[in-house]
């Protein structure tokens, strides 16, 4: 176990445990919860000016209302006994993926992610708000790749090897560039270029956040395609050299047959790529800006509408259709289909209450400065994406329909339902009342002679009501209607109950 101290606080850390290591150092638990440290194998005096500025300028985190940290921006440097800095104290990032789980189909696939094209939409809107962020400070990444974004269940990325980036010295105008590079993320201009010497600007960050938006919206980078020119295809840098992508003009690749095509993005999605590949290839000055692209994504993500066949089909509406569905009908891919659970024997189960209904994810902007971000709503579902109970927005494909066809037929009266019904309630209630008359004579007899021998020989006592008093001579008149009475509405309950349950009788064949 290691103990080290930071720089301003003169606070103690301690290093418990290794957890990652590279050609430049390695990354540390510590006992500090919420943090990590790293360790570079060796400083120089550039590298810790270089983190002092970064200590003391951190860009504002556009999540940090959300309690997400965007950035594992260092926090503290961090010195030995002796005084000699060795690295810097940065914030953890928790239940996140790599960008490469989340953007390709069969990793989706073999880590059970439930990732919708919504989704994906709205990860490259926040990442294109945090690089607007980092921009709007001075700072240029630089070294944009998958491996240093992460992503989480609410479709909030975090963005780590900030250490990396190009830092601009407010007070002295030094410029600590960014020394690397990835294949596929550098801008033309920049190819053979050497990084220690080369000052970037937001322009090339401008380049590399397209790709990675390409990568999440498509699933691929842009510079790929089917090669109809002479010869074997040219490497991936050749291509992005000459400017060969599906749609740039005089082009020598075509999309493939399993290419998503450009047009199911939206418009201003679409302007947005034409700018960047086509024009920005020769003009870099007219790409996008990472604030036009969270632009043109809010408007596109206002446009994704659910399909009416698959819940996890999201399309854009003005596209019209969703094209999902259509793949999977010519190619019979479906990248957007959710892990099915494995289904349990029947003395397994457990008795749970059916899920709640959820209506399509909707994503509130959030007014900060200097830019606004876009959150995937936390919903709680089966998938292994996070750490904790808390998955991806749950989608339930709809029950197959089977045709009526598959299942023997019956022939059925065509007597209409209303003549059915009336005949059913007619003979119920008539069978009804002839029963219940047929009972008050049967059993009664003359109803007159009944009551006067009652009335005249009972003893008058009886006769006497709590609030009304009746002579004895005029009860018969009395009691007579009641009789005819309660028997008419005993013959309509019972003709009711009669018919309802004839009715009911013919229904259920």
């Amino acid at each position: 176990m290691r103990i080290l101290t930071c720089v301003s606080t003169a606070q103690p850390i301690c290093l418990t445990k290794q957890i990652a290591s590279s050609g430049e150092g390695a990354v540390w638990q510590t006992d500090r919860s919420g943090y990590l440290a790293k360790l570079y194998h060796s400083v120089d005096a550039e590298r810790i000016e270089k983190l002092k500025v970064m200590v003391a300028h951190p860009p504002k985190d556009p999540n940090a209302h959300l309690n997400h940290v965007s950035l594992a921006w260092p926090q503290e440097l961090l010195k030995d006994r002796h005084g000699s800095i060795l690295g810097f104290l940065m914030p953890a990032i928790a239940g996140a993926k790599e960008l490469l789980d989340v953007y390709s189909s069969k990793r989706r696939q073999q880590l059970k992610l439930e990732v919708d094209w919504k989704f994906l939409h709205t990860t490259a809107l926040n990442i294109a708000s945090i690089i607007e962020a980092i921009h709007a400070e001075g700072y240029i990444l630089g070294d944009i790749k998958p491996q240093n974004i992460l992503v989480n269940n609410r479709a909030l990325p975090s963005i780590i090897d900030t250490d990396s980036f190009q830092v601009y010295h407010p007070s002295t105008s030094q410029v600590y560039r960014c020394l690397v590079g990835s294949e596929g993320f550098t801008p033309v201009e920049l190819l053979g270029k050497d990084f220690r010497t080369t000052n970037q600007t937001e322009v090339h960050d401008s380049f590399r956040l397209a790709v990675i938006i390409h990568l999440l919206l498509f699933g691929d980078k842009p510079f790929k395609g089917k090669w109809i020119g002479a010869g074997d295809s040219p490497d991936p840098n050749e291509l992005l050299r000459r400017g060969f992508w599906s749609y740039a003009p005089n082009s020598l690749i075509r999309p493939g047959p399993f290419t998503i095509p450009l047009e199911i993005v939206h418009p201003e999605i679409q302007r947005c790529f034409l700018r960047c590949f086509n024009e920005g290839h020769t003009n870099p000055s007219v790409r996008p800006t990472a604030r036009e692209w969270r632009k043109a994504l809010s408007v596109a993500v206002e446009h994704l509408t659910v399909c009416g066949k698959v819940d996890s089909h999201y399309y854009s509406m003005i596209y019209g259709k969703c094209y999902w569905c259509d793949r999977k009908l010519h190619n019979g891919l479906d990248i957007f289909a959710f892990p099915t659970p494995k289904i349990q024997p029947a003395s397994a189960l457990q008795r749970t209450p059916p899920p709640r209904q959820v209506s399509p994810a909707t994503f509130p902007q959030p007014v900060v400065s200097p830019t606004s971000v876009v959150t995937q709503p936390r919903k709680v579902s089966s998938s292994k994406f996070a750490h904790h109970s808390a998955g991806f927005a749950p989608f339930f494909t709809q029950p197959r329909k089977v045709s009526s066809s598959k299942f023997p037929q019956r022939s059925v009266p065509t007597v209409p339902l209303k003549t059915r019904v009336l005949l059913a309630w007619t003979t119920g209630t008539g069978l009804a009342t002839g029963g219940i008359v047929w009972l008050i004579r049967t059993f009664l007899g003359d109803a007159s002679a009944t009551f006067k021998d009652w009335v005249l020989y009972y003893p008058p006592e009886v006769i006497r009501f709590p609030f009304i008093r009746i002579p004895p001579e005029k009860l018969l008149n009395v009691i007579q209607p009641v009789q005819w009475v309660s028997g008419g509405v005993g013959a309509f309950i019972m003709g009711f109950m009669i018919g309802f349950v004839v009715i009911s009788m013919r229904w259920r064949r």
